[in-house]
């Protein structure tokens, strides 16, 4: 189905997280502190490790990242527990303005969603979350001690194009028509959302830090992209004037 007009009444709003609304690519992940490393999943050790195991045994990105953070967690004897997987999610750094930005959206009765490969149980716990509609990531399946065992789904670029399908059967709206979505998102794993927003009619706009860094370019040459903003959610930013004028606030 081909959508000629876009509709700029636009009242549902789909976000990736993390670089999205933090400055950060990937969760923090602070009980990876009590393993003795600075700054959690952040720390390059880590994330080295990471990119060792996914080499080595033929990982996706996302299950070596997982797979990784539990062994460093058992070797710790801390417990694959949903309370040491959220801690610290209250305390989460984000980009400029995002708080009172997505507060103001639900304020104005706009329907704000979290489409992420993190932890739907952490992202529960942010202070986001009372403005969030529903929150779409990474589920575990649980033993009767209720410590993880496994993956339920794991949220990947593929996977996300399932969460805006399951945002637009909870909204009623058929054929997959995303005329009333609008997708912000911070990198490559976001492109397949945008692909799919963008043919079914919606708008897809690029955030980063930095408008000036080098990885822009190619995203300026993406068709999948409508527009591209500083990650910077102030009242007064170029992306909260745009997102207000199409949402009609």
């Amino acid at each position: 189905m081909i959508y000629l007009n876009k509709v700029f009444d636009m009242k549902k709003i789909i976000y990736d997280f993390d670089g999205t609304l933090t400055p950060f690519s990937i969760p923090r992940f602070s009980i990876l502190e009590k393993c003795g490393y600075e700054e959690g999943a952040l720390n390059p050790k880590f994330l080295n490790e990471v990119k060792t195991r996914m080499k080595n045994e033929n990982l996706d990105l996302y299950v070596s990242f997982y797979k990784t953070m539990f062994d460093k967690l058992n070797e710790n004897n801390i417990e694959l527990k949903d309370i040491n997987f959220c801690y610290g999610a209250e305390d989460i750094e984000y980009n400029k303005g995002v708080i009172s930005f997505l507060e103001n959206l639900h304020k104005n009765n706009i329907y704000n969603y979290v489409l992420s490969s993190g932890l739907k149980v952490y992202l529960e716990k942010t202070k986001i979350s009372p403005f969030i509609k529903d929150i779409f990531g990474t589920t575990f399946k649980y033993n009767e001690n209720d410590e993880v065992i496994d993956f339920d789904i794991l949220m990947n670029d593929k996977k996300k194009v399932n969460g805006i399908k399951k945002i637009l059967e909870s909204l009623n709206i058929e054929d997959d028509d995303c005329r009333e979505l609008i997708y912000i998102g911070d990198g490559l794993t976001d492109l397949d959302a945008m692909e799919f927003i963008k043919e079914h009619g919606g708008i897809t706009i690029f955030v980063c830090q930095d408008l000036d860094g080098k990885d822009l370019e190619k995203i300026k040459e993406n068709p999948n992209v409508d527009y591209y903003f500083k990650a910077d959610y102030s009242s007064d930013s170029d992306l909260s004037m745009y997102i207000n004028k199409i949402c009609g606030i």
